[in-house]
């Protein structure tokens, strides 16, 4: 089985354009999916558009919790998921805000088993990926993250080079190997908060030696509706927070 998660904070707008696009895709697809949401902090109609797209389809909600963060929130869907999942399965996290096209499941699939991957990331800095309405800043400061990263925990891709996107959470992981890195870290799993979470389980992970790889992204900023929730100078910190906790840890 495929389980397919994400996060949404107050992403109503959004969650309706996604649902629609995912149902297309998952029906074009010849696998078993289910859908795992995550609305911590939410205070708008998402569940509601959920509950009814669960009439027609597989879907969960994990209860409310009134705390916010994004890194808090991937925690329970990831420990929802090893504790009712088989080691066979797989996991496609995608963000709720359009910015990451469903249509693209097919092709990383694909690449994922063509590959015998681990873990695969969408990335947005490989040579033929497509960013469209991408704000320079954030732009700025995933590519400066990434590098920063590659300088100091530099993760091989299967062809031998360094890992460039760091921070994408567009990814298929292995069940399996989440179980194992789970099994080794307890509640140490993921301890960031925040968007910072994409780094520190990237890193974990490709301690574990796994077959990691990234393809392309199509990233198109523009089908966002609303303002971002990425708050920078939080998550700035929670960066250094990560490196020197990871630094300590070589």
């Amino acid at each position: 089985m495929i389980k397919i998660i994400f996060c949404a904070l107050n992403e109503a707008q959004n969650l309706q354009k996604l649902l629609t696009n995912l149902s297309h895709e998952l029906q074009l697809l010849p696998y078993e999916f289910q859908i795992i949401a995550c609305l911590d902090g939410t205070t708008d109609n998402s569940a509601e558009i959920l509950k009814d797209f669960g009439k027609f389809h597989s879907i969960k909600i994990l209860p409310l919790k009134n705390e916010r963060g994004l890194g808090l929130a991937y925690k329970r869907l990831f420990l929802e998921i090893l504790s009712n999942s088989s080691p066979d399965d797989l996991v496609i996290s995608l963000d709720a805000d359009n910015t990451h096209n469903p249509e693209q499941i097919s092709q990383m699939l694909t690449h994922f088993k063509k590959n015998n991957l681990d873990f695969l990331v969408a990335s947005r800095f490989c040579d033929s990926s497509l960013m469209a309405d991408f704000p320079l800043h954030r732009q700025f400061i995933s590519k400066i993250t990434s590098i920063l990263l590659q300088k100091i925990f530099a993760v091989k891709n299967i062809s031998g080079k360094n890992l460039l996107d760091y921070t994408s959470g567009y990814r298929i992981y292995k069940i399996e190997k989440l179980q194992k890195l789970f099994a080794q870290e307890k509640d140490n799993f993921i301890t960031e908060p925040e968007f910072t979470y994409t780094c520190e389980l990237l890193i974990k992970l490709s301690r574990l030696g796994l077959r990691i790889d990234e393809i392309p992204i199509s990233y198109d900023y523009g089908q966002k509706i609303g303002k971002s929730k990425l708050r920078i100078m939080r998550n700035f910190w929670r960066l250094l927070v990560l490196l020197k906790n990871l630094v300590f840890k070589l």
